[in-house]
Protein backbone atom coordinates (compact mmCIF):
# COMPACT_ATOMS: atom_id res chain seq x y z
CA UNK A 1 0.00 0.00 0.00
CA UNK A 2 1.56 3.30 -0.80
CA UNK A 3 2.10 5.99 2.07
CA UNK A 4 -0.19 8.85 2.43
CA UNK A 5 1.47 11.57 0.84
CA UNK A 6 0.70 15.12 2.86
CA UNK A 7 0.90 18.55 2.64
CA UNK A 8 2.39 18.19 5.90
CA UNK A 9 5.68 20.06 7.00
CA UNK A 10 7.18 21.28 9.61
CA UNK A 11 10.82 23.18 8.90
CA UNK A 12 13.35 23.45 11.33
CA UNK A 13 15.33 27.14 11.68
CA UNK A 14 18.81 26.94 12.59
CA UNK A 15 19.61 27.00 16.50
CA UNK A 16 16.16 28.41 17.02
CA UNK A 17 16.50 26.93 20.68
CA UNK A 18 19.10 29.81 21.46
CA UNK A 19 16.52 32.43 19.69
CA UNK A 20 13.64 30.82 21.65
CA UNK A 21 16.02 30.67 25.38
CA UNK A 22 17.26 34.42 24.80
CA UNK A 23 13.26 35.28 24.06
CA UNK A 24 12.41 34.09 27.03
CA UNK A 25 15.31 35.84 29.05
CA UNK A 26 14.47 39.11 27.52
CA UNK A 27 10.71 39.38 26.63
CA UNK A 28 8.35 37.75 24.67
CA UNK A 29 5.55 40.48 24.37
CA UNK A 30 4.58 42.22 21.45
CA UNK A 31 6.75 45.02 22.04
CA UNK A 32 10.21 43.25 23.10
CA UNK A 33 13.00 43.35 21.25
CA UNK A 34 13.22 40.31 19.49
CA UNK A 35 9.50 41.57 17.65
CA UNK A 36 11.49 44.46 16.59
CA UNK A 37 14.70 42.19 15.19
CA UNK A 38 12.43 40.30 13.49
CA UNK A 39 10.60 43.33 11.15
CA UNK A 40 14.15 44.51 10.13
CA UNK A 41 14.71 41.20 9.63
CA UNK A 42 11.68 40.72 7.27
CA UNK A 43 12.33 44.89 6.01
CA UNK A 44 15.91 43.15 4.72
CA UNK A 45 14.73 39.96 3.39
CA UNK A 46 11.39 41.18 1.51
CA UNK A 47 13.15 44.48 0.31
CA UNK A 48 10.68 46.44 1.93
CA UNK A 49 11.33 49.99 3.95
CA UNK A 50 8.79 48.86 6.53
CA UNK A 51 7.90 45.97 7.98
CA UNK A 52 4.75 45.31 10.71
CA UNK A 53 4.46 41.86 12.35
CA UNK A 54 1.35 40.89 13.23
CA UNK A 55 -0.60 37.80 15.25
CA UNK A 56 -2.19 35.94 12.24
CA UNK A 57 -2.14 36.73 8.36
CA UNK A 58 -6.22 37.60 9.19
CA UNK A 59 -5.04 39.74 11.92
CA UNK A 60 -2.70 41.30 9.43
CA UNK A 61 -5.16 42.02 7.11
CA UNK A 62 -7.58 43.55 9.43
CA UNK A 63 -4.88 45.86 10.46
CA UNK A 64 -4.10 46.80 6.55
CA UNK A 65 -7.98 47.65 5.95
CA UNK A 66 -7.25 49.50 9.43
CA UNK A 67 -4.65 51.39 8.26
CA UNK A 68 -6.15 52.44 5.01
CA UNK A 69 -8.85 54.46 7.03
CA UNK A 70 -11.81 52.10 5.83
CA UNK A 71 -14.84 52.48 7.51
CA UNK A 72 -17.85 50.11 7.88
CA UNK A 73 -20.19 50.58 5.05
CA UNK A 74 -17.31 50.61 2.62
CA UNK A 75 -16.50 48.23 -0.18
CA UNK A 76 -13.91 46.24 -0.71
CA UNK A 77 -13.33 44.30 -4.37
CA UNK A 78 -11.84 40.98 -4.39
CA UNK A 79 -12.02 37.31 -6.33
CA UNK A 80 -14.49 34.60 -4.68
CA UNK A 81 -11.47 32.35 -5.28
CA UNK A 82 -9.88 33.63 -2.54
CA UNK A 83 -10.07 31.65 1.47
CA UNK A 84 -13.43 32.56 3.79
CA UNK A 85 -10.87 33.69 6.19
CA UNK A 86 -10.01 36.89 3.77
CA UNK A 87 -13.44 37.61 3.39
CA UNK A 88 -13.78 37.70 7.44
CA UNK A 89 -11.90 40.09 7.72
CA UNK A 90 -13.79 42.65 6.01
CA UNK A 91 -17.06 41.45 7.84
CA UNK A 92 -15.53 41.83 10.97
CA UNK A 93 -14.80 45.36 10.18
CA UNK A 94 -18.06 45.85 9.01
CA UNK A 95 -17.04 46.10 5.27
CA UNK A 96 -18.95 44.65 2.30
CA UNK A 97 -17.15 42.40 0.02
CA UNK A 98 -17.78 42.89 -3.66
CA UNK A 99 -16.96 39.51 -5.50
CA UNK A 100 -15.42 39.96 -8.78
CA UNK A 101 -14.56 37.04 -11.47
CA UNK A 102 -11.16 36.64 -12.46
CA UNK A 103 -9.07 35.65 -15.53
CA UNK A 104 -9.33 32.30 -17.72
CA UNK A 105 -6.55 31.04 -16.89
CA UNK A 106 -5.00 32.43 -13.43
CA UNK A 107 -6.05 33.90 -10.27
CA UNK A 108 -5.77 37.87 -11.74
CA UNK A 109 -8.79 40.30 -10.92
CA UNK A 110 -10.88 40.33 -14.17
CA UNK A 111 -10.82 44.30 -14.89
CA UNK A 112 -13.25 44.63 -17.67
CA UNK A 113 -15.77 43.57 -14.81
CA UNK A 114 -13.73 45.82 -12.14
CA UNK A 115 -14.64 48.73 -14.10
CA UNK A 116 -18.34 48.00 -14.42
CA UNK A 117 -18.71 46.90 -10.47
CA UNK A 118 -16.47 50.31 -9.29
CA UNK A 119 -19.33 52.43 -7.39
CA UNK A 120 -18.36 55.54 -4.98
CA UNK A 121 -18.05 53.48 -2.11
CA UNK A 122 -15.56 50.73 -3.45
CA UNK A 123 -12.51 52.29 -1.08
CA UNK A 124 -10.00 49.78 -2.18
CA UNK A 125 -8.86 46.27 -4.20
CA UNK A 126 -7.37 42.96 -2.83
CA UNK A 127 -5.70 40.57 -5.22
CA UNK A 128 -5.03 36.70 -3.74
CA UNK A 129 -2.37 34.82 -5.50
CA UNK A 130 -4.38 31.50 -4.41
CA UNK A 131 -1.41 28.54 -3.28
CA UNK A 132 1.54 30.98 -4.69
CA UNK A 133 0.61 31.34 -8.57
CA UNK A 134 1.45 35.30 -8.94
CA UNK A 135 -1.11 37.38 -10.14
CA UNK A 136 -0.65 40.33 -12.92
CA UNK A 137 -0.48 42.73 -9.83
CA UNK A 138 1.26 45.34 -12.43
CA UNK A 139 -1.83 45.89 -14.17
CA UNK A 140 -4.28 45.48 -11.28
CA UNK A 141 -2.03 48.16 -8.89
CA UNK A 142 -2.17 50.31 -11.87
CA UNK A 143 -5.87 50.13 -12.27
CA UNK A 144 -6.42 50.67 -8.86
CA UNK A 145 -4.51 54.13 -8.70
CA UNK A 146 -5.79 55.50 -11.50
CA UNK A 147 -9.39 55.26 -9.85
CA UNK A 148 -8.04 56.30 -6.34
CA UNK A 149 -8.47 53.01 -4.54
CA UNK A 150 -6.10 51.56 -2.84
CA UNK A 151 -4.05 47.94 -3.80
CA UNK A 152 -3.79 45.13 -1.11
CA UNK A 153 -2.43 41.60 -2.01
CA UNK A 154 -3.08 39.18 0.67
CA UNK A 155 0.33 36.78 -0.17
CA UNK A 156 -0.89 34.58 2.78
CA UNK A 157 0.06 31.93 0.35
CA UNK A 158 2.87 33.58 -2.07
CA UNK A 159 5.86 34.68 0.49
CA UNK A 160 8.67 34.77 -2.41
CA UNK A 161 6.08 35.14 -5.49
CA UNK A 162 7.84 37.27 -8.18
CA UNK A 163 6.63 39.47 -11.18
CA UNK A 164 8.79 40.76 -13.52
CA UNK A 165 11.70 40.03 -11.59
CA UNK A 166 10.35 42.19 -8.34
CA UNK A 167 8.86 40.26 -6.02
CA UNK A 168 5.11 39.89 -6.00
CA UNK A 169 4.15 42.17 -2.82
CA UNK A 170 5.87 45.29 -3.91
CA UNK A 171 3.21 46.04 -6.36
CA UNK A 172 0.73 46.62 -3.50
CA UNK A 173 0.11 49.54 -1.38
CA UNK A 174 0.33 47.64 1.50
CA UNK A 175 1.08 43.46 1.64
CA UNK A 176 -0.52 41.04 4.28
CA UNK A 177 0.72 37.67 5.21
CA UNK A 178 0.68 34.50 7.23
CA UNK A 179 3.01 32.63 8.73
CA UNK A 180 0.55 29.74 10.02
CA UNK A 181 2.28 26.11 10.08
CA UNK A 182 0.65 25.69 6.54
CA UNK A 183 2.41 28.31 5.17
CA UNK A 184 6.38 28.49 3.92
CA UNK A 185 7.41 30.22 6.37
CA UNK A 186 6.34 29.43 9.66
CA UNK A 187 5.99 30.11 13.41
CA UNK A 188 2.96 28.07 13.89
CA UNK A 189 0.52 31.27 14.13
CA UNK A 190 1.53 34.57 12.61
CA UNK A 191 1.45 37.08 10.44
CA UNK A 192 3.28 40.84 8.81
CA UNK A 193 2.82 43.45 6.47
CA UNK A 194 5.12 44.71 4.07
CA UNK A 195 4.92 48.14 2.94
CA UNK A 196 6.75 51.16 1.47
CA UNK A 197 4.19 53.74 2.34
CA UNK A 198 5.29 55.30 5.75
CA UNK A 199 2.00 56.93 6.48
CA UNK A 200 0.38 52.96 5.82
CA UNK A 201 2.79 51.73 8.85
CA UNK A 202 2.66 54.17 10.79
CA UNK A 203 -0.89 53.77 10.84
CA UNK A 204 -0.68 49.77 10.91
CA UNK A 205 1.52 50.10 14.14
CA UNK A 206 -0.97 51.55 15.69
CA UNK A 207 -2.44 48.11 16.31
CA UNK A 208 0.22 46.15 17.03
CA UNK A 209 2.18 48.79 19.32
CA UNK A 210 -1.12 49.04 21.72
CA UNK A 211 -0.19 52.03 24.98
CA UNK A 212 -2.99 51.65 27.36
CA UNK A 213 -3.19 55.20 28.26
CA UNK A 214 -5.88 57.84 29.44
CA UNK A 215 -5.17 60.01 26.48
CA UNK A 216 -5.57 57.39 23.80
CA UNK A 217 -8.29 55.42 22.72
CA UNK A 218 -8.68 51.92 22.75
CA UNK A 219 -7.88 50.09 19.76
CA UNK A 220 -7.83 46.06 19.23
CA UNK A 221 -4.33 44.18 19.66
CA UNK A 222 -2.98 42.45 16.62
CA UNK A 223 0.90 42.31 18.10
CA UNK A 224 2.74 38.71 17.50
CA UNK A 225 4.19 37.48 20.32
CA UNK A 226 8.12 37.22 20.80
CA UNK A 227 8.11 33.35 21.07
CA UNK A 228 6.68 33.27 17.57
CA UNK A 229 9.06 35.91 16.07
CA UNK A 230 12.27 34.44 17.38
CA UNK A 231 10.84 31.16 15.27
CA UNK A 232 10.75 33.71 12.40
CA UNK A 233 14.20 34.73 13.30
CA UNK A 234 15.57 31.17 13.02
CA UNK A 235 13.45 30.24 9.85
CA UNK A 236 13.53 33.40 7.57
CA UNK A 237 17.08 31.81 7.00
CA UNK A 238 15.75 28.64 4.93
CA UNK A 239 13.41 29.60 2.99
CA UNK A 240 14.96 31.01 -0.16
CA UNK A 241 16.32 27.13 -0.12
CA UNK A 242 13.07 25.72 0.99
CA UNK A 243 11.25 27.66 -1.85
CA UNK A 244 14.24 26.79 -4.30
CA UNK A 245 13.33 22.90 -3.69
CA UNK A 246 9.68 23.50 -3.95
CA UNK A 247 10.15 25.25 -7.69
CA UNK A 248 12.62 22.09 -8.79
CA UNK A 249 9.81 19.28 -7.67
CA UNK A 250 7.05 21.64 -9.49
CA UNK A 251 9.27 21.58 -12.45
CA UNK A 252 9.70 18.29 -12.15
CA UNK A 253 6.13 17.04 -11.83
CA UNK A 254 4.97 19.07 -14.20
CA UNK A 255 7.73 18.16 -17.17
CA UNK A 256 6.54 14.54 -16.28
CA UNK A 257 2.92 14.51 -16.19
CA UNK A 258 1.94 12.98 -19.97
CA UNK A 259 -1.77 12.33 -19.65
CA UNK A 260 -3.82 14.24 -22.07
CA UNK A 261 -6.67 14.73 -19.75
CA UNK A 262 -4.59 17.27 -17.13
CA UNK A 263 -2.45 20.27 -17.18
CA UNK A 264 0.02 22.05 -15.14
CA UNK A 265 -2.00 25.57 -14.53
CA UNK A 266 -0.15 28.21 -16.57
CA UNK A 267 1.84 31.12 -14.97
CA UNK A 268 1.10 34.21 -15.63
CA UNK A 269 3.86 36.16 -18.01
CA UNK A 270 6.44 37.32 -16.35
CA UNK A 271 5.83 35.30 -13.08
CA UNK A 272 7.17 33.43 -10.82
CA UNK A 273 5.45 30.83 -7.98
CA UNK A 274 6.67 30.93 -4.69
CA UNK A 275 6.47 26.91 -4.58
CA UNK A 276 3.73 26.26 -2.42
CA UNK A 277 1.58 23.74 -4.23
CA UNK A 278 1.48 22.88 -7.80
CA UNK A 279 -1.82 23.48 -9.15
CA UNK A 280 -3.31 20.75 -12.01
CA UNK A 281 -6.46 21.52 -13.91
CA UNK A 282 -8.12 18.64 -15.59
CA UNK A 283 -9.20 19.37 -19.39
CA UNK A 284 -12.12 17.65 -18.56
CA UNK A 285 -13.53 20.90 -17.15
CA UNK A 286 -14.22 18.67 -13.93
CA UNK A 287 -12.28 17.99 -10.96
CA UNK A 288 -14.97 15.67 -9.28
CA UNK A 289 -13.29 12.66 -10.91
CA UNK A 290 -9.45 13.83 -10.15
CA UNK A 291 -10.19 14.33 -6.64
CA UNK A 292 -11.44 11.38 -5.74
CA UNK A 293 -8.59 9.38 -7.89
CA UNK A 294 -5.66 11.38 -5.87
CA UNK A 295 -7.23 10.77 -2.58
CA UNK A 296 -7.68 7.26 -3.13
CA UNK A 297 -3.91 7.28 -4.15
CA UNK A 298 -3.69 9.36 -0.22
CA UNK A 299 -2.15 12.17 -2.15
CA UNK A 300 -3.41 15.71 -0.56
CA UNK A 301 -5.06 18.14 -2.07
CA UNK A 302 -6.59 21.66 -0.38
CA UNK A 303 -9.71 21.81 -3.21
CA UNK A 304 -11.08 18.33 -1.88
CA UNK A 305 -9.81 19.32 1.75
CA UNK A 306 -11.28 22.47 2.13
CA UNK A 307 -14.19 22.04 -0.32
CA UNK A 308 -13.07 24.80 -2.46
CA UNK A 309 -15.93 26.88 -4.58
CA UNK A 310 -16.07 30.61 -5.13
CA UNK A 311 -16.89 31.95 -2.02
CA UNK A 312 -20.79 32.99 -2.89
CA UNK A 313 -21.39 29.51 -3.10
CA UNK A 314 -21.28 28.94 0.52
CA UNK A 315 -24.20 29.94 2.50
CA UNK A 316 -22.38 32.03 4.48
CA UNK A 317 -21.64 34.58 1.80
CA UNK A 318 -24.90 34.29 -0.36
CA UNK A 319 -25.39 37.60 -0.17
CA UNK A 320 -22.78 39.15 -1.77
CA UNK A 321 -22.84 36.52 -4.57
CA UNK A 322 -21.97 37.90 -8.31
CA UNK A 323 -21.96 35.12 -11.03
CA UNK A 324 -17.77 34.96 -11.60
CA UNK A 325 -18.17 31.87 -13.98
CA UNK A 326 -14.67 31.82 -14.67
CA UNK A 327 -13.57 31.33 -10.57
CA UNK A 328 -16.16 28.73 -10.75
CA UNK A 329 -14.79 26.78 -13.57
CA UNK A 330 -10.90 27.68 -11.95
CA UNK A 331 -12.25 25.77 -8.67
CA UNK A 332 -14.34 23.21 -10.35
CA UNK A 333 -11.39 21.81 -12.80
CA UNK A 334 -8.30 22.07 -10.76
CA UNK A 335 -6.64 20.35 -7.83
CA UNK A 336 -3.72 21.22 -5.56
CA UNK A 337 -0.20 18.73 -5.49
CA UNK A 338 1.82 18.67 -2.62
CA UNK A 339 5.49 20.11 -3.22
CA UNK A 340 7.03 20.76 0.15
CA UNK A 341 10.88 20.36 0.93
CA UNK A 342 10.03 16.86 2.54
CA UNK A 343 8.90 15.43 -0.42
CA UNK A 344 11.39 12.85 -1.52
CA UNK A 345 12.08 12.07 -5.40
CA UNK A 346 10.52 8.67 -5.18
CA UNK A 347 7.28 10.74 -3.70
CA UNK A 348 7.48 12.89 -6.71
CA UNK A 349 7.93 9.98 -9.11
CA UNK A 350 4.71 8.40 -7.08
CA UNK A 351 2.36 11.71 -7.54
CA UNK A 352 3.82 11.64 -11.45
CA UNK A 353 2.40 8.10 -12.37
CA UNK A 354 -0.80 8.67 -10.16
CA UNK A 355 -1.69 11.84 -12.22
CA UNK A 356 -0.24 9.76 -15.37
CA UNK A 357 -2.62 7.02 -15.20
CA UNK A 358 -5.50 9.23 -14.51
CA UNK A 359 -8.37 8.43 -16.91
CA UNK A 360 -11.84 10.10 -16.45
CA UNK A 361 -14.77 7.59 -17.03
CA UNK A 362 -16.37 7.94 -20.80
CA UNK A 363 -13.37 8.90 -21.42
CA UNK A 364 -14.08 8.70 -25.59
CA UNK A 365 -16.35 11.67 -24.80
CA UNK A 366 -13.82 13.85 -22.90
CA UNK A 367 -12.04 14.99 -25.66
CA UNK A 368 -8.85 16.65 -24.14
Amino acid sequence: MISPITDNFWPVGEGEEAYLLEALAKGIGGDSDIVRRYEQRLKTHFGARHAIAASSGYGALVVALSACGLRPGDKVLLTPTCPLCTVYALTFMRLEPVFCDIRPDDFTLDLKMAERLIDSKIRAIIDIPMWGYPVAAQEVAEFARDRGLYYLLDIALAHRATLNGALLWSYADIATFSTHHSKNLVTGEGGALLTNNARLAERAREFTRCEYRADKPPVLNFALGGLQAALGLARLGRLENDVRHRLATMQAISQRLTNPYLEPLPLVAGGEPAGTRLLVRSRTGSNAQLLAHQARAGIASDIALYNCKALYQYPVMREWATACPNAERMLGSITTVPVHPGIRDDEAQTIVDVLNNFQPENAEECQP
